[in-house]
């Protein structure tokens, strides 16, 4: 099973809790998250130190705005 989550230093901080207990043992194999080609996240992953505070800011706004779903297109 895969686990998605974020590197700090030497530490991978899973998006969701593991189903083991405290103490076991396990395997890990890890690799970068694949993104979608023209995705916001590739976007500012690959502008990274080219854009200023308030670009980077407008492009997650905008990919907020895209994931946001219209309550109004589920009323019958």
């Amino acid at each position: 099973m895969g686990y998605k989550g974020k590197v700090r230093g030497r530490i991978i901080e899973l998006d969701e809790p593991l189903p083991y207990p405290d103490g076991t043992r396990v395997e890990v194999t890890v690799k970068p998250e694949e993104m979608r080609k023209g995705s916001p996240k590739l976007i500012l992953r690959l502008l990274a130190g080219t854009l200023s505070r308030e670009e980077a800011e407008l492009i997650r706004k905008a990919m907020f705005e895209i994931r946001r779903i219209d309550p109004s297109l589920w009323e019958e």
